[in-house]
């Protein structure tokens, strides 16, 4: 089964619940490592059952809209993420981006939220 929804933790996530819910987003987790690498976050280790639970938000997205728009954005072709479906806490199968290169010394965490700035205008979609 192909997801139809996307989990977002990081630069593509709404700013908080306020602009979330004006935006058909709803909060939801994944398991992880969050880490905070300055101007982004990488997440891995979302295979790991021990790991906690990652803080973030779902919300519909088109098959275009990622390949299209969201896989040249999060660097899917340069090696830096890669797409993969996951099961959140709530049990939505959904489309994450996982960091795909060793973590750098730098990297702050793990962490449950990512409260870095946000760099993309959150889209309006319907709500689910």
């Amino acid at each position: 089964m192909t997801p139809s929804l996307l989990f977002a933790y990081g630069t593509l996530a709404p700013n908080g619940s306020k602009e979330a819910a004006a935006h058909g987003w709803v909060a939801d987790a994944v398991r992880g490592r969050l880490f905070d690498l300055g101007p982004y976050p990488a997440l891995v280790g979302h295979d790991d059952l021990n790991a906690d639970w990652v803080e973030g938000f779902v919300r519909s997205v088109d098959p275009i809209e990622l390949t299209r728009d969201l896989d040249p954005y999060e660097g899917v072709d340069e090696g830096l993420y890669r797409r993969v479906a996951v099961t959140t806490r709530a049990s939505r199968l959904v489309w994450v981006y996982l960091y795909a290169r060793p973590l750098p010394s730098q990297a702050r965490g793990p962490l449950t939220r990512w409260k870095g700035l946000r760099t993309l205008p959150v889209p309006e979609h319907d709500s689910f």
